[in-house]
């Protein structure tokens, strides 16, 4: 009886206990319907799309495209260097007379910020321009210029082929390991070698300062190079202080009037270009019937979206892709692949639309390749859809802007069968307490 006992003591607690975590049983508690997804492609929301040329001038550009790629482009780069002066102070205690100063020679450093790393016996020429270049210069204005001698060639190839020069002298002066040739031309890298510093050496020959310039220079670069010839520059509107570069070495006289003798001080001024830009050949064709992204000035395509109704109501987005058909492949080198993003729109004004500035997609646009792209705009259809206020339209721009002479063209909602749209994968919202 006893053992009895104990047992019911022990089945009974466990036959009364509540399992709270164990789940109901269908469908007594389970609601009604089912999750399905929904793919569709609207072929007809992407409405009066427009392009506008204009946003982003050469000269404001972040790089400068030196290219020559036969029968497709020829891009040149130039600037115009800010003044040097031909006097100074000794800089002695209680001195303040001007010194007129001899110019010894001149350092120029340009900064290589993309390349194409299958180019072979890749080479840079300098040449001198009148310092009057400016915004106006044209390819055909600056070509005299551009095919006389030039004043020295670098050729980065056989250069960086050479074993860098890695002494304890050489990293106290220059900060790292060099390469360099017989010239005196000498690079270093950055950015695990993508980004090259190139160091021309100069005499007063080469490079005069000429009072009737107003004591400024003007330089342009072109490329060359055995197959794919393109390279980037970077330029005054970079965020950084790797621009083109000029440094003048010179000297000056100062008597002590103690003594009765001269000594002789020496000096160095670095100067940036006080304007750089790039010119090209051919020209760009005129912004037509199709969506223009990118070239020299900068162009941009407005986008506007009308969601039909059943959108914004009653389903949840999980996916959105922009689907844009080319007319055709950019053509050119393949390192001057660019990129396009999207930026959503605060207010619709056309040309002068303010955005939000966040991107919401971006896709590569690679040279020579006619695909149909593909750009993910998810999170920006989301918003439409939860926040009716929203403007619903986009703008795509080039990453970076104006600073290459590449330019994609779409076709636009005038041609029908080509036209923009919007590929939507959503699900209808779930009908919780319906029964």
């Amino acid at each position: 009886m006893r053992y009895l006992a104990g047992l019911l003591l022990v089945v009974g607690p466990i036959a009364c206990t509540e399992v709270p975590t164990a789940p109901g049983a269908c469908p007594t508690f389970c609601p009604n319907g089912s999750i399905e997804s929904t793919d569709t492609i609207l072929t007809d929301v992407i409405v009066r799309d427009s392009s506008y040329r204009g946003y982003v001038q050469p000269y404001q550009a972040e790089a400068m495209t030196a290219t020559d790629i036969p029968g497709v482009i020829d891009s040149r780069a130039f600037f115009v260097t800010n003044k040097m002066f031909r006097t100074v102070v000794s800089g002695l205690p209680g001195d303040t007379v001007q010194r007129p100063i001899s110019i010894d020679s001149v350092r120029l450093r340009l900064t290589i910020m993309r390349r194409d790393t299958g180019a072979t016996n890749l080479r840079l020429r300098v040449y001198s321009l009148p310092v009057t270049s400016d915004s106006n210069s044209t390819f055909q204005t600056l070509d005299p210029y551009f095919t006389s001698a030039p004043i020295d060639s670098f050729n980065i190839s056989a250069i960086l082929a050479k074993a860098p020069i890695t002494d304890t002298v050489t990293k106290r002066m220059w900060g790292d390991s060099i390469w360099t040739d017989s010239a005196g031309h000498t690079i270093t890298v950055a950015d695990s070698g993508r980004i090259l510093h190139l160091y021309w050496r100069f005499d007063t020959l080469q490079v005069p300062l000429v009072d009737a310039d107003s004591n400024e220079v003007g330089m342009g670069i072109r490329v060359a190079a055995d197959s794919l010839a393109s390279v980037s520059i970077t330029a005054l509107g970079s965020t950084t202080t790797d621009h083109p570069q000029l440094t003048w070495y010179y000297q000056f006289t100062v008597r002590d009037t103690a003594s009765g003798k001269d000594s002789v001080h020496i000096g160095a001024q670095t100067l940036a270009p006080q304007f750089n830009s790039f010119v090209f050949n051919p020209p760009l064709p005129p912004l037509d019937s199709n969506l223009v992204v990118g070239g020299v000035p900068s162009a941009r395509s407005l986008l506007r979206v009308a969601l039909p109704a059943y959108l914004k109501d009653s389903v949840d987005i999980v996916r959105a892709t922009l689907i844009l058909v080319p007319v055709e492949a950019v053509r050119g080198a393949p390192a001057d692949s660019f990129q396009i993003r999207s930026v959503g729109v605060l207010a619709d004004v056309g040309a002068k639309s303010p955005n939000t500035g966040v991107t919401t997609g971006k896709v590569t646009i690679h040279m020579n390749a006619p695909d149909t792209v593909r750009m993910e705009l998810t999170d920006l259809v989301r918003n439409w859809v939860t926040d009716t206020t929203q403007t619903r339209a986009f703008m795509l721009g080039q990453v970076p802007e104006a600073a290459s002479y590449t330019q994609m063209r779409f076709y636009s909602s005038r041609t029908p069968a080509f036209r923009p749209g919007l590929h939507i994968t959503y699900v209808k919202r779930y009908p919780f307490g319906r029964q």
